[in-house]
């Protein structure tokens, strides 16, 4: 279905103003329809594998539309009807099963999973050329679809056909010619349900209902266009150079920033070369610094400030004897404030025994901590004795601070007299002349004392240690002045020094600038002159590319302008389809609603042809208003309209049969009597061969019935039973006659005159209707039939006197009325006990050892019964 749309759409391209790439894009989609037909829209698949396609094979696609759509042959004489059908295996045919279908109607029966879809999409095949329905389960290929699972094998079927002279052909498929003789319950299926749809689906939904709703999907598995994601427009390699170009404008910026930069430079440094002289130029300037091939003025200073400078002893003689008055004076402090605590030794004793007391108060706080008396009974507290006493002992722990603060500051002097001897001990020593005062140097801070000191004091040889120490201060304190001297004579050279360093690191700074502006200029330079030498190999492939980005450039354009025909042909496919069928889908609609109200049927209908309109219908009451259908039929009346939309188009197309799948199921319960009258007795479909399917015994049964003797005798019939043992379709024709006319004439005829007679009476009971209804037609009007009890069936004999006698009284003309009336008269007879009419009754009827049937009266019936088939007929 899909590829032969297709093949419609591409001959809309065969005009003038359609583009080659157009027409070689749609080519390219026919080729490839099986791969391209499964993808779509998620991640560009379908896009990416048509550029992968176009690509390859671009410029070797066809640019003319050489695929020819399947049309309606104009020079080959139509058949008119199907002559049989040769099918397996295929399908649920697990072998070959021939059906003669030479008969104006077919008739299939079987309950569900019989097969009989089997049959239908046989002829489908064989009609078509393909099955929708493999295409609406995604099948790629319909032999798979179509293969018998039990035997693995798939032969197409065969069909022969008639046409308008007699002769048998076999017939070929064309989708064109045939596609609208199938009538499938699914798709009027999905038509009731479009209320459920937005209305801008309502339009597709007509196409679906034509089976193309799988045209559609594939149409919307198409992208609206190529961009960048999917294929290159712009040149990957161009856009590379174009990048590299760009880094080339880069180099001669860099040329010209660098340039600028050096003239900057130049005049920074003339400026620090003339801060260091005056009309020196600035390489005379870094030379005179110095540089690692001619050392200058820099190291020359650095070599000069690097002879040592002995260090400074920092003593001096004044600090010697300022320490001496200290110690001199912390000893006679020291000395006072002991003999005045030796002299307040009592004194000193009781404070300690008080201070001792009051430590106790917290272990003994309830008696003395001497004699253990409790407190209440002892003449003092002893706690608040030793109070007392230690406030006026105050006196005592300020003499003892004052001594320790006098021991302390001795043991200071004592301690920087010991220092300054260290120091000069260090200055002055020498291994020929040891120094004299090494004896008097201790380990540690510990080893001093106020002995230590007397020993300073001490006569030994010419001179005390001490007179020795202060001899070798004053020494060290010349020299110090000495140092200093050289000290400040350095100052000026180490100044120049760190100014010549300062000159030395800006200069470098402006070196290193220098250096990068002239590498940058000279990396730019190369670049330029090297570009083209470097990149010919980009600019080759770029010249190269120029090509391949025309042509995808030419895809993109041309896939673009595709898509947009492909789904505009798509969207006018409902106005198309449902063109100039308004008029016969309302008479058909009013045919299969023909017992409602007057005012419930159509005046007129509008159906749905672009995006976004609705189905609108006009109510023969008022025939100004239009109504949207959606809104105000039911489902059962929608599927009505649906079905005579389907049949309207077998009409309008002139096909030859119409294959109806099922109408139990596409049809509710309401509307059968009335569809059947419509397909059967209604003057739509004369001339036209009906093979219809059913999985409804009695809608199988009223067929037979209502098509009458004649008709039901030219039907072909047959039955699919149920599978037992073998996995094959189980087919057979009919036993028997299901027209109960036909079925009594063969009874009696094979001497079965009880079931002939009991066919007779339901042949009997459904003519009965067909005549009032030849009646009404013919312009009678209501009959009043009395009823035994209420909700009881009328009775056939009362109903069958009342019509006899309504057609005998009537004054206008009905057709056949007197073979009417002598086929009712003879069965009726001239009352009830008439043998005719017992016969009826008792052949319907178990009775035991009752008189054998007549069989002239039971040929008689049912020669009556003919008759009164053949005049209604």
């Amino acid at each position: 279905m899909i590829r032969d749309e297709y093949a419609r759409f591409m001959q809309t391209l065969a005009v003038d103003g359609v583009s080659e790439g157009v027409r070689k894009v749609a080519n390219l989609v026919h080729d490839h329809l099986d791969v391209i037909q499964p993808l779509g829209t998620q991640q560009g698949q379908r896009v990416k594998r048509v550029i992968q396609l176009a690509q390859a094979n671009w410029l070797a696609l066809a640019t003319g539309i050489a695929v020819q759509a399947v049309e309606v042959a104009e020079n080959v004489v139509p058949i008119v009807r199907l002559k049989n059908l040769s099918v397996g295996p295929f399908r649920g045919f697990a072998r070959e099963e021939v059906f003669d279908l030479d008969s104006p109607l077919v008739l299939i029966y079987g309950p569900n999973g019989t097969g009989k879809s089997s049959f239908c999409e046989a002829l489908e095949y064989g009609l078509l050329g393909n099955v929708a329905e493999a295409e609406s389960k995604r099948f790629r290929r319909q032999e798979d679809y179509l293969t018998n699972a039990h035997v693995g094998r798939f032969t197409p079927p065969v069909i022969e056909g008639v046409d308008a002279q007699g002769t048998v052909k076999p017939l070929v498929a064309n989708e064109a010619q045939y596609r609208f003789c199938f009538v499938e319950k699914n798709r009027i299926d999905s038509f009731s349900r479009i209320a459920a749809h937005a209305p801008a689906r309502q339009t597709e939904l007509i196409a679906s209902l034509f089976g193309l709703d799988e045209f559609n999907e594939f149409v919307r598995g198409f992208s609206g266009e190529m961009d960048g994601r999917y294929i290159d427009l712009i040149g990957a390699k161009r856009q590379q150079l174009q990048e590299k170009r760009l880094a080339l404008a880069g180099h001669k910026q860099t040329i010209e920033t660098n340039q600028a930069a050096l003239v900057d430079l130049t005049a920074e440094e003339i400026a620090l070369a003339t801060q260091y002289k005056p009309e020196i130029a600035f390489a005379d300037f870094v030379t005179e610094l110095g540089t690692d091939t001619a050392p200058g003025e820099i190291v020359t200073l650095e070599t000069e400030l690097q002879q040592v400078t002995p260090l400074q002893s920092g003593v001096t003689l004044q600090a010697l004897i300022d320490v001496e008055h200290s110690i001199g004076a912390a000893y006679e402090g020291l000395s006072t404030k002991l003999a005045e605590l030796a002299q307040a030794s009592e004194a000193v004793s009781f404070k300690q025994l008080y201070t001792a007391v009051t430590v106790l108060s917290e272990a003994s706080a309830d008696h003395c901590p001497a004699c253990k008396t409790p407190l209440n009974q002892v003449a003092n507290n002893p706690f608040e004795l030793a109070a007392r006493e230690l406030e006026k002992l105050e006196h005592l722990s300020q003499l003892e601070q004052e001594r320790d603060g006098f021991n302390d500051a001795l043991g200071e002097a004592i301690k920087a007299v010991a220092q300054i001897l260290s120091v000069a001990t260090e200055q002055i020593d020498g291994a020929a002349n040891p120094n004299p005062l090494r004896a008097y140097r201790v380990a540690k801070d510990s080893g001093l004392s106020w002995a230590w000191w007397q020993s300073l004091q001490a006569a030994g040889g010419d001179a005390t240690a001490w007179q020795e120490l202060q001899a070798q201060v004053q020494v060290l304190e010349l020299r110090d002045l000495g140092i200093a001297q050289i000290i400040a004579a350095r100052e000026p050279t180490q100044a120049r020094l760190n100014l010549l360093r300062d000159y030395a690191r800006q200069a470098l700074v402006l070196q290193t600038r220098r250096i990068s502006l002239e590498k940058g200029i000279l990396d730019a330079t190369t670049a330029i002159q090297t570009f083209d030498e470097e990149n010919q190999g980009l600019i080759n492939e770029v010249e190269a590319e120029q090509a391949v980005i025309a042509i995808n450039q030419k895809i993109a354009a041309s896939y673009a302008v595709f898509v947009g025909r492909l789904t505009a042909y798509k969207e006018s496919l409902p106005s198309q389809l449902v063109a100039d069928i308004g008029d016969g889908v309302v008479a058909l609609y009013n045919a299969f609603n023909r017992y409602d109200e007057e005012h419930d049927l159509l005046a007129a209908l509008k159906l749905p042809l672009a995006p976004g309109q609705r189905i609108e219908i006009a109510f023969r009451n008022d025939p100004n208003r239009n109504f949207d259908a959606l809104h105000v039929l039911s489902e059962g009346h929608i599927r009505c309209i649906g079905l005579a939309i389907l049949l309207a188009k077998n009409l309008k197309e002139k096909c030859p049969i119409l294959i109806f799948d099922d109408p139990v199921n596409a049809i509710d319960d309401e509307h059968r009597a009335s569809i059947r009258l419509a397909l059967f007795k209604d003057d739509y479909f004369i001339g036209k061969q009906i093979i219809l399917a059913c999985h409804g015994n009695e809608f199988f049964k009223d067929t037979h019935q209502l098509v009458g003797l004649k008709a039901a005798k030219e039907s072909e019939s047959y039955i699919f039973r149920a599978q037992k043992d073998e996995k094959h379709i189980q087919v057979s024709s009919l036993a028997r006659p299901v027209n109960y006319v036909l079925a009594a004439g063969e009874l009696a005829a094979n001497g079965e005159f009880r079931d002939a007679l009991m066919s007779a009476r339901r042949a009997l009971e459904g003519i009965c209707t067909k005549v009032w209804t030849h009646y009404l037609k013919h312009g009678g009007g209501a009959i009043s039939v009395t009823q035994r009890a209420p909700g009881a069936p009328i009775d056939l004999r009362v109903l069958a006197d009342k019509l006899a006698c309504e057609i005998r009284k009537a004054t206008f003309v009905i057709k056949n009325r007197d073979v009417i009336l002598a086929s009712l008269q003879s069965i009726l007879g001239p009352n009830g006990q008439h043998p005719h009419w017992v016969y009826l009754n008792k052949g319907t009827h178990e009775e035991e050892d009752r008189d054998e049937f007549d069989q002239v009266v039971v040929a008689e019936i049912v020669h009556s019964l003919v008759q009164l088939d053949e005049a209604l007929s």
